[in-house]
């Protein structure tokens, strides 16, 4: 009778062993997924197109018709990452200050390591004049110049 309750007693053990076992692997196995998974979601916020005339030597040469989308991370319901901040408006106009303002760019003939940098500089001034770093990334979704020549009379 005693070789039978310590042979039970073996298997409830091994039993309860094998099950904390599992559950623990398993667990370890959920949190990998998880931190991998928590990476910051980014969602698009279509800015509206904007037009900058391109003036040089006080003569119109052309505009710039430009269609930005900014990333940011995905909003949360509870308010987080400054969610009553509308960087559109910023983006706007950021873009339009450093295109109308940039005199170095020779826009009849863009590069694209031109557009890398005005992307990387609206970035930054908007996340600068925001006071967050609320835009991860800028995007180009249109970039065109418009000579003054084709334009409809």
């Amino acid at each position: 009778m005693n070789q039978a309750l310590i042979v039970g007693i073996w298997a409830c053990l091994v039993t309860l062993a094998g099950a904390y076992g599992g559950v623990y692997w398993r667990q370890q196995s959920v949190n990998a997924t998880a931190t991998a998974a928590h990476e910051e979601k980014l969602e698009p916020h279509k800015v509206k197109p904007i037009t900058v005339p391109i003036i040089a030597d006080g003569v119109l040469k052309g505009y710039i018709a430009a269609e930005f989308t900014l990333m940011t991370p995905k909003s949360d319901p509870h308010g987080a990452h400054g969610a009553s901040i509308d960087p559109e408006g910023y983006a706007m106009d950021e873009a339009f200050r450093l295109i109308y303002g940039e005199n170095k760019v020779d826009f009849t003939n863009m590069q694209t390591s031109d557009l890398a940098q005005l992307t990387s500089r609206i970035t930054a001034n908007v996340n600068k004049r925001l006071g967050s770093e609320l835009i991860k990334e800028t995007l180009v979704k249109n970039f065109a110049f418009i000579p003054r020549e084709e334009l409809p009379q």
